[in-house]
């Protein structure tokens, strides 16, 4: 259709003031129906939308009509141009309608493919939780972009309340964090992505305070939890192979007491045969940390430059101790600190399984491309092992997309725990605080905080150290008693 022959559609014109893009006409189309043209400058769109009062009732169909359409059309110009001001969308959404799509967008990542997207489960999960911030606004119908700041403040309280009348406990805080976490991803990936809001115009997630018991635990290993690790990480984990379980879950041993395994993925392409070196160089790392106590983020930069010979020693102590600069980019204090580390046996392992051995080679590093492992493999590694170790079983919200582990002491174990149970390890040995904090660039203040906590009745060996103290002549019965 031409120019011309679209205004011959548009009767009795009549402009809105200060704004030659925008009219109200009649639309012979329509029979005669009074509606507002409006052009959005900043999103380039051209509106046509039809006229009619609070109670659904249209002006006139003629020339009678155009005063009572002129008003009509005069207030919905302004609500039009404060929303194209905002950077909003011309036709808005509503809630419940913003919801269906991000539900649909999300059932359009499902994939049984490692690494590609997200499980049943997982979507599963994240339906269960957008269902429960419907259920809370009770209003599918509100639009999206008239929410107050304060829509979601109560949500917490009224999400505790709601299990407790159905019986169940409360959630708890990690939970609730989580399920306005994805309310947040909601708005902002549909609401805002498609303009029907902008970020400045969303209500306000409000922040869930987690337990102060939880904010300050420096969750370590037991000495029996890192056996049980590494040795089910050296036994068959980096060998490429996963445990088989009986009916009861219980691992399968063969009848010589070895445990039953079995391989998850082929060993003689080249992916598996890297796969093989990924394992075996993740399982060093965690020798090293657990015997140096070096931050996630040091290791994982560190280069084959950074190692040196410690001179200062015999040969043969120079076969067990070697010294490592850490590089400042890798500390917090953004200088080089030099450790002292009995670690020689697994860089020697790394060096007969790594293709990448250059000086300024990582020392964990993808064999393909050369660069340092990415965040996916370190995390996905530990929580592999973890499983595979039975100190934990695949989470509930589990997804190719951020593997999760539900550990079976409640512990929150990370990279970082290494680091903890080196420093954890190394004070109940009683190796003094200040070589402790040198060793491991932190502050005594640090370590005292967090880590040292002294036990009177295990440190009596500490204590007499360079003292000739003569013992009791009398029996010790009266110890305790009235």
């Amino acid at each position: 259709m031409t120019k011309t022959e679209l205004n011959k559609h548009r009767l009795d014109k009549k402009e809105i003031p200060s704004d030659p893009s925008a009219y109200i006409f009649r639309d012979s189309q329509r029979n005669g129906t009074w509606c507002l043209y409006f052009y959005d400058r900043e999103a380039k769109s051209r509106h046509r939308i039809v006229l009619k009062d609070g109670n659904g009732s249209k002006p006139v169909q003629s020339i009678e009509g155009q005063n009572d359409a002129w008003m009509l059309g005069i207030s919905k110009y302004v609500e039009l141009k404060g929303k194209a001001d905002r950077g909003e969308a011309i036709r808005s959404i509503k809630f419940g309608e913003m919801c269906d799509l991000f539900i649909s967008q999300e059932k359009r990542k499902i994939s049984s493919i490692p690494h590609q997207g997200i499980t049943k489960n997982r979507f599963r999960l994240i339906s269960h939780q957008i269902n429960w911030l419907r259920r809370y606004l009770n209003d599918d119908n509100k639009q999206v972009h008239t929410f107050k700041t304060n829509a979601f403040s109560h949500y917490e309280v009224w999400r505790k309340e709601q299990a407790l009348r159905m019986g169940k406990k409360a959630p708890v805080q990690t939970t609730i964090m989580q399920e306005l976490s994805m309310l947040k991803r909601a708005f902002k990936e549909i609401g805002v992505a498609n303009g029907y809001v902008s970020e400045d115009s969303l209500p306000r997630i409000p922040k869930v305070k987690l337990p102060k018991d939880k904010s300050h635990r420096r969750d370590d290993l037991s000495n029996k939890e890192w056996e049980q690790l590494e040795r089910s990480a050296r036994g068959y984990w980096i060998k490429g192979r996963t445990r088989l379980l009986d009916g009861k879950t219980q691992m399968e041993k063969d009848k010589d007491g070895t445990w039953k395994t079995k391989p998850i993925f082929g060993h003689r392409s080249e992916r598996g045969k890297r796969q093989i070196i990924h394992r075996n160089l993740i399982y060093y790392a965690m020798r090293i940390s657990m015997d140096t106590g070096i931050r996630p983020g040091a290791l994982r930069k560190m280069k084959w430059k950074h190692i040196s010979e410690n001179t200062a020693i015999s040969k043969e102590e120079r076969k067990v101790w070697i010294v490592i600069d850490v590089p400042p980019e890798n500390s917090k204090t953004g200088r080089y600190y030099r450790i002292s580390a009995p670690v020689a046996r697994y860089l020697e392992g790394m060096r007969k399984v790594s293709k990448h051995k250059k000086p300024d080679d990582f020392l964990f590093c993808n064999q393909q491309t050369t660069k340092p492992f990415s965040e996916r493999i370190w995390k996905d590694s530990l929580a592999e092992v973890l499983v595979e170790s039975r100190l934990g079983d695949w989470g509930a919200d589990d997804s190719n997309n951020l593997r999760k582990v539900d550990i079976s002491s409640g512990k929150n174990i990370t990279w970082y725990s290494f680091r903890h149970s080196y420093i954890t390890m190394r004070l109940k040995a009683g190796v003094p605080v200040p070589v402790i904090a040198a060793n491991t660039d932190t502050s005594m203040k640090y370590i005292q905080e967090h880590y040292f906590h002294y036990r009177a009745d295990e440190s009596t060996e500490i204590l007499g150290k360079g003292r000739k103290i003569k013992p009791a002549e009398e029996s010790l019965r009266w110890i305790g008693s009235s």
